[in-house]
């Protein structure tokens, strides 16, 4: 909350008992609380803290059955080439995060390893195309904090989270009603990239 404040309207309050039923599995206390004080919304107009439901939300947001795949939801296959078992055999991915481009597009995702019976000691795994899976022996809001504070440390597109003290989180009523009176909620960002993208550009010529 120091590195991100949470801003206006924010926080999600849910029934936990009926989501694990809806869901089938119970996700992570840091999640939770991660949507206890945030809510569903988007930080820096590229990564969307998902809604704790198996089908459409209000939002617009993909939810967290949305994203996980399953037997019936295979298409992401496409995108990771995936060799993980689909939700809900053993040790399958479920998804808590989305990344997206500038335009929108599926860039990425977080996902929980869902191994063992304690949602707590599940690995996050971050897929961001074009490469491969990687896993970390944090928690989700540990994998955020890490952006915000260590983004060099994690071999990452530094260009969609930019770190404390620049990030943002907007909870999707807000960028809802800043979109209908004209606004742009993420016009904060065009000097952050450019500045970013320079720097990319730069590491990569070397």
């Amino acid at each position: 909350m120091a590195l991100m404040p949470p801003g206006p309207e924010t926080g999600e309050q849910l029934d936990w008992l009926e989501v694990e039923r809806e869901l089938g599995c119970q996700l992570p206390a840091d999640f939770r609380d991660l949507l206890a004080v945030y809510g569903v919304g988007t930080v820096d107009g590229c990564l969307m803290v998902l809604p704790a439901v198996r089908g459409e939300h209000e939002s617009g947001i993909p939810s967290v059955g949305h994203m996980t795949p399953t037997p019936e939801n295979t298409a992401w296959l496409s995108h990771t080439k995936s060799d993980y078992p689909l939700w809900p055999e053993p040790g399958a991915l479920v998804c808590g995060l989305r990344l997206v481009d500038g335009n929108g597009d599926l860039w990425g995702a977080v996902y929980w390893r869902t191994t063992g019976s304690v949602p707590e000691q599940w690995p996050v795994v971050l897929w961001e195309r074009p490469r491969p899976f990687v896993e970390f022996d944090l928690s989700m809001a540990g994998l955020l904090v890490k952006w915000l504070t260590e983004a060099a440390d994690i071999d990452f597109d530094r260009r969609l989270v930019f770190g404390a003290p620049h990030s943002r989180f907007i909870h999707w009523r807000v960028e809802r009603t800043m979109r209908e009176q004209g606004l742009d909620p993420w016009e904060y960002l065009e000097p952050l990239y450019i500045e970013a993208n320079e720097a990319w550009e730069e590491q990569n010529r070397t």
